[in-house]
């Protein structure tokens, strides 16, 4: 049962703070007081509602700081040590003072903490006010009365900072002796200013992430590939996400910034046609599901294991898409619907768990129609089934449509119970696998899209449960359509406040499945509702009938201005002196416009000529640093193109044309691709696809696939810049680098790991050689650099090592030296605490060293 999503309303707006998961000059800076600072006569009150983001890697940094003119600050800080029994901070000056506190992870990640500082000048006294608990601490000299305040990053002189908590805030109000005078709900939805109620005075934000634009625009959470045809569970206790694939299972949190990977220790979970993965809240696992070989399969965590393996090679299945849930109170799983063989299925099966047993349930009613893409979801008072694709008869060959039914499931009575059809505008819509219930409003959430186009996208719908009206929500998700190769579904995060859509794409040619995560946070409003700029359609109309108005005196004073140059071509000639004062305007006006012109052109070859300085030497690229391969033509990117197949081989064409300086054999070609093919198909194969992949490089220049010596190979390889090919050159037999090659490398692998999104068998070697590569040359180089000279260099070097080893120790400790020579202490000890997670997650027991150990 899903918790209310009425609870959500808590987080109906206010301001998110982009924090350290972004670089320094993109986290999220707001600033009162800005142009002119704030004032006050005796007492100061600021008070404002916060909360933190769950899953985050690091919450360290400044909440505020209010800063007097004459340069006293006051700052709210968040100390994440774990040495440190209290992790907020009120620091004066540069002196820690005894108002330190806690706030319980379930109220600080998931609800609103109100907090408030008070300042009393007269008697020198700072109160802090939070959780009910009022803490104080004594000056010992007075402070200035004028001030500004800033929230996260701050760029004021002096008092700089870009450690920023992954925080939200709301509901800013400053009081002055006990009156208020400012209030700035945040409740914008786009801009960089926000408005106070009372005033007019505007706060300034940098890089703000507006909580009403999250309630309207899906945010992609993650995107990734895994292998084999993947399905997805979810914890709604734990807001936790598995992807099941056939060799691994991906776990990510709802809000989270990581995704961990467990593989499997029993060797490959063989997945069948139809399966699909629900999560068991009783037991705490996830299970996958064959209705076909009435097989259900339980993952053990604990062992990285699945208890049972399915038959493989399948037949296909008849229940392709089914829909399913968990029910607690008989600790069952029922299944609904399904496609396959050409027949659409109506039936109810069963599983129950402790017995392992299944059956089928028989209902009664109202027709349940014989389908599949359908929606699903469980309420208090059934079990809600929307729309579908199947036909009357359950055959595909006679008229198969879109069901507009909306029924309702009464499984204790095992009664079908029609609600009513949807609207005409869902005829052509089928829907993702599961419906949110909302019952405390008496309403559902679920995601539609057209079945009949493979670029589709997934529209969020608002329904009643027990009426007609609907209506959209949200912007829509892309979503690449095939029936029997993607999968959408939908679920509900309470604690989060969040929904989240997910979406499965299988691509059998690669056997991979690209899998994506979006989340809205709730309650879910229209696509740009809550913009200041939006208007009701009755101003629509007053503010269309004044354009029109403005347009016809526009074209009646067009029309008189005619008729008068007519009147004056007709009349008299004027006289001398008026004619000579005209001409000399003229001339004027010529010579102005002459200049102006030589002043243009001077501006354009000056434009021009920066732009030859600063145009990168290729126009065309390939980068295979990064995740996954990028092509770009003259900076656009035309990646899209290219096929997983084409991908597959403009990369192995690449890599081994630039590693083995000759390129791959016709015959690796074949073991690699064709295997299964007789000689003469596999040729075929060959020819066909290396003239579509020319075809495409041709965009390139001249750039393709020949072969040579009997290899195939890429040439002429300095026609398009290929960062994997300049990083060849640079480090081939060399043991030592100029400053200047070492930072061309850093820039290369700047992006990240080298193909580290890609999973081919075949790439294991060369992104394990590239790896080595990549930790020798960096660590050749950081040897021979002096700390107290090279600090930041160090700092950007061993980020970049942490790309290709994040537990390289000696890198931990090179950046530990570095960060504490350039007085980031506290950043220090942070980097040691996230190599220590980091090792006990990958090893299972604690790093042997300490942090003062670590650095001698």
């Amino acid at each position: 049962m899903f918790l209310l999503i009425c609870r959500i309303g808590a987080a109906q707006y206010g301001l998110e703070f982009a924090s350290h998961n972004q670089e320094a000059d993109k986290r999220t800076s707001l600033l009162i007081g800005a142009r002119e600072p704030l004032s006050f006569e005796h007492r100061l009150s600021v008070a404002f509602d916060l909360s933190f983001l769950p899953f985050q890697q690091d919450y360290f940094g400044y909440i505020f700081r209010l800063i007097t003119e004459d340069g006293v600050n006051i700052d709210l800080m968040y100390d994440r040590r774990p040495d440190q029994d209290k992790h907020f901070k009120l620091v004066v000056g540069e002196d820690f003072t005894p108002v330190s506190f806690n706030i319980s992870p379930a109220r600080l990640y998931y609800n609103w903490t109100p907090m408030r500082l008070e300042l009393d000048a007269d008697r020198k006294q700072v109160y802090f006010v939070c959780a009910g608990k009022r803490y104080s601490y004594k000056l010992n000299k007075n402070f200035g009365t004028r001030f500004k305040l800033v929230f996260g990053a701050n760029a004021i002189k002096n008092f700089q900072t870009m450690d920023v908590p992954p925080m939200r805030l709301k509901d800013i109000k400053i009081e002055d002796n006990g009156r208020l005078k400012f209030h700035w709900p945040l409740n914008e939805y786009a801009g960089n200013n926000s408005s106070d109620v009372l005033r007019k005075n505007k706060a300034e934000t940098i890089n703000p992430v507006w909580i009403k634009q999250q309630r309207s625009e899906w945010k992609q959470q993650a995107a990734f590939t895994l292998e084999g045809q993947a399905s997805v569970a979810f914890d709604q206790t734990e807001e936790t996400l598995f992807f099941v694939g056939n060799k691994r299972i991906v776990i990510g949190k709802i809000g989270g910034t990581d995704l961990r990977t467990q593989e499997y220790a029993n060797g490959k979970l063989l997945l069948v046609n139809g399966s699909q993965s629900l999560f068991d809240p009783i037991q705490k696992r996830v299970l996958n599901i064959s209705i076909d070989q009435k097989i259900v399969s339980a993952y053990d965590s604990t062992t990285r294991s699945w208890t049972k393996q399915f038959d493989f090679p399948a037949v296909g299945t008849h229940y392709w898409l089914f829909n399913k849930f968990f029910s607690r109170s008989d600790t069952s799983i029922y299944m609904i619907g399904g496609y396959g063989h050409f027949k659409y299925t109506s039936g109810v099966l069963r599983y129950h768990l402790p017995s392992q047993s299944w059956d089928s349930i028989p209902f009664t009613g109202d027709e349940i129609f014989p389908h599949y893409l359908a929606g699903m979801g469980q309420g208090k008072e059934g079990v809600y089934l929307a729309g579908g694709y199947g036909s009357s008869t359950g055959d595909q060959m006679l008229s198969p449509r879109v069901s507009t039914d909306f029924l309702r499931l009464d499984f204790q009575q095992r009664k079908a119970l029609k609600i009513h059809e949807f609207s005409a505008r869902f005829a052509e819509t089928v829907w993702a696998n599961s419906l949110v219930i909302d019952d405390s409003r008496k309403t559902f959430y679920g995601l539609i899209f057209p079945n009949n186009k493979f670029k589709s996208q997934l529209q969020l719908v608002e329904g009643e449960l027990r009426g007609t009206e609907t209506q959209f929500l949200g912007n829509p998700i892309p979503f690449d359509f095939h029936d029997i190769r993607s999968f959408a579904d939908l679920y509900y995060a309470a604690k989060s406040k969040s929904l989240v859509a997910i979406t499965l794409f299988y691509d059998d040619k690669t056997d991979l499945t690209k899998a994506s995560i979006y989340t809205l946070m709730g309650p879910p409003l229209a696509a740009g509702q809550g913009m200041n700029t939006v208007v009701n359609p009755l101003t629509s109309r007053y503010i269309l009938s004044a354009c029109l108005f403005v347009i016809v005196l526009l074209i009646g004073w067009w029309l008189y201005q005619k008729k008068r140059a007519r009147a004056r071509l007709s009349a008299p000639q004027i006289t001398v002196d008026k004619a000579v004062g005209s001409q000399i305007a003229v001339q004027g006006q010529q010579e102005q416009a002459i200049q102006q012109q030589e002043q243009d052109r001077d501006q354009q070859h000056k434009v021009k000529a920066f732009a030859a300085d600063t145009m990168p030497q290729h126009t065309a690229g390939i980068y295979l640093f990064g995740g996954d391969i990028q092509i770009l033509d003259g900076g656009k990117e035309i990646t899209k193109k290219f096929s997983p197949l084409l991908k597959e081989l403009l990369l192995i064409f690449i890599i081994y044309t630039v590693r083995w300086e000759r390129g791959i054999s016709s015959e690796k070609l074949t073991e690699l691709f064709w295997s299964d093919k007789t000689q003469s198909s596999a040729r075929n194969n060959r020819s066909v696809n290396i003239a579509k992949l020319n075809s495409l490089l041709e965009q390139l220049g001249d750039f393709k696939v020949t072969k040579k010596s009997g290899y195939w190979c890429i040439e002429p390889l300095d026609e398009v810049y290929i960062d994997y090919l300049r990083f060849s050159r640079l480090v081939s037999n060399k043991k030592s680098f100029t400053e200047t090659e070492i930072r061309e490398l850093l820039h290369i692998i700047d992006k990240g790991g080298f193909l580290f999104e890609v999973d081919y068998e075949w790439l294991d070697h060369f992104k394990s050689e590239m790896s080595i590569q990549v930790l020798t040359t960096l660590g050749n180089f950081i040897e021979n650099l002096q700390v107290t000279e090279n600090a930041e260099l160090i700092i950007e070097i061993c980020n970049k090592i942490f790309y290709f080893d994040e537990i390289n120790a000696e890198a931990m400790v090179y950046k530990c030296r570095s960060l504490l020579q350039l007085g980031y202490h506290s950043l220090a000890l942070q980097c040691y605490d996230n190599f220590c997670q980091v090792y006990r997650r990958l090893y299972g027991e604690a790093y042997p060293k300490s942090f003062k150990d670590s650095l001698e």
